[in-house]
């Protein structure tokens, strides 16, 4: 095997991937696992992972700070989700489709922990209950309209897959954003059901609804933009939206796909103090198994208990995923578990700033311990969707995230990417990271005198 720190081999997963394109799109599941979003010259094919730690079928053991783009907050197969889920198996079965009693014991430790979520549905994806909170809100207020972030993603379902990612070129004035899907292959009507505006500008808040209030079931948001590095909001933003969405009778939807259970015990409306009307969670939630949740006021949530709005699923809240987020809050709710979790990501987030900025290197950072990203090539963070690009076109980046990767630590390849702790990750790991960060920041530093920077940065 070879060992973190040792050299990279990728002979296996070479030939793994050639073989895989044979009969899978891509030789990969996800479009976010292949050569296109960064992971080169092939994707990492995954033998066995534990804790912190994951081994590919080269050898390499890596140190991962990927984790599953945020479902392993407690690390590759953590031994009490592990055993809740396997002891349900072996005792009771995987699947019912029908009524048990694992479906009030899991709802009801998702709404001791967010308050907000006062009825709740499970489902199967954050995708799946972004769709179905966009349905509520709708079948709720009565009205047609969403607002979405420039930048934000909110999933891939047709209806708000929509300038996730646009270039910069297309994507229209600042204070007029166009409304640009995300894929081919999206009805251009669905377009009109949309309104895009600026993050963190409330005074585009202000002129859309002044325009069009009237007609806007709701507006959904990342609480802390996940898709763009984690960055956060301004002071006083989300209190102003809250303030307009409840004024103007829509509703707010808060995506925590990635933030919930993640960034602290009541997710990021715990952390910043606001209270959505609907709250989508999924990822941290089931820990490493494919559960979501969409929940939120009783009266809106009514609408689904009466039958009102269809909300349906073979695989809801099955046994399986029911165990795995009963036994996953247990976890997360032991003392001292989110002090531990976030004070070890800051200090790495700070020890890279700093050995970044000791090579002279402009560097800043942005999340919060649990997810976080260092920009490097500049002091002052994003604050937006386009000054986030901007930056991202003339960052080194993808060196760093490739040096990195050939001395077996495992980051997301884009600058706008995160890294992903877990409470698994221990002080070593920290150093160990720090340790080999200062090792190829040299490197980081002649790509920005030859002017390698951008989303190809890092590819010679």
């Amino acid at each position: 095997m070879t060992g973190i720190g040792s050299e990279r081999r990728t002979t296996r997963s070479a030939q793994l991937f050639e073989r895989a394109q044979r009969h899978l799109a891509g030789g990969v599941g996800s479009g976010t696992r292949s050569p296109n979003s960064g992971w080169r010259p092939q994707p990492i094919f995954v033998d066995h992972a534990r804790g912190s730690h994951l081994v590919d079928v080269d050898g390499n053991e890596y140190l991962d700070y990927a984790m599953g783009l945020g479902p392993l907050l407690l690390g590759h197969r953590p031994p009490e989700v592990i055993e809740a889920v396997t002891g349900v198996i072996n005792e009771r079965g995987s699947l019912f489709a029908l009524a048990h009693d694992l479906e009030e014991t899991a709802a009801a430790a998702v709404s001791a922990r967010i308050p907000s979520m006062e009825l709740l549905r499970f489902g199967n994806s954050g995708t799946e209950c972004v769709s179905y909170a966009l349905r509520f809100a709708r079948a709720f207020t009565g009205r047609d309209l969403i607002v979405r972030f420039e930048g934000h993603y909110h999933g891939w379902a047709d209806n708000i897959h929509w300038s996730a990612h646009p270039a910069l070129a297309d994507a229209g004035p600042a204070e007029r954003p166009a409304v640009l899907p995300a894929s081919t292959g999206i009805p251009a009507e669905l377009g009109g059901s949309l309104r895009v505006i600026q993050w963190n500008d409330p005074a585009a808040v202000d002129r859309l609804f002044a325009d069009e209030g009237d007609r806007i079931a709701a507006v959904i948001m990342e609480p802390i933009m996940g898709n763009s590095g984690g960055l956060p909001p301004a002071a006083g933003y989300l209190e102003h939206v809250r303030e307009v969405t409840r004024d103007a009778g829509a509703l707010l939807i808060f995506d925590e796909v990635l933030t919930g259970l993640r960034v602290g015990p009541a997710g990021a409306q715990g952390l910043l103090g606001i209270t959505p009307d609907l709250t989508v969670l999924a990822k941290a939630l089931g820990c490493g198994f494919p559960v979501a949740a969409v929940g939120g006021r009783r009266e809106i949530m009514e609408f689904v208990a009466q039958g009102r709005v269809q909300h349906g699923g073979t695989y809801n809240s099955s046994p399986l995923v029911c165990a795995a987020v009963i036994a996953a809050l247990e976890v997360m709710g032991r003392p001292g578990f989110y002090d531990d979790l976030l004070g070890r990501g800051e200090r790495l987030a700070q020890g890279l700033v700093g050995i970044a900025s000791d090579a002279g290197i402009p560097a800043c950072w942005t999340g919060v311990g649990s997810l976080f990203q260092p920009w490097m090539g500049s002091a002052e963070p994003p604050t937006d969707y386009r000054s986030a690009q901007q930056l991202v076109a003339a960052s080194p980046f993808p060196t760093f995230q490739a040096a990195m990767l050939e001395r077996l630590i495992i980051i997301q390849p884009p600058q706008e990417g995160l890294f992903l702790m877990s409470a698994a990750h221990s002080d070593a790991d920290v150093e160990h990271t720090l340790e080999v960060a200062a090792e190829v920041m040299p490197l980081v530093g002649q790509a920005i005198a030859e002017g390698r920077v951008g989303p190809a940065g890092g590819v010679r």
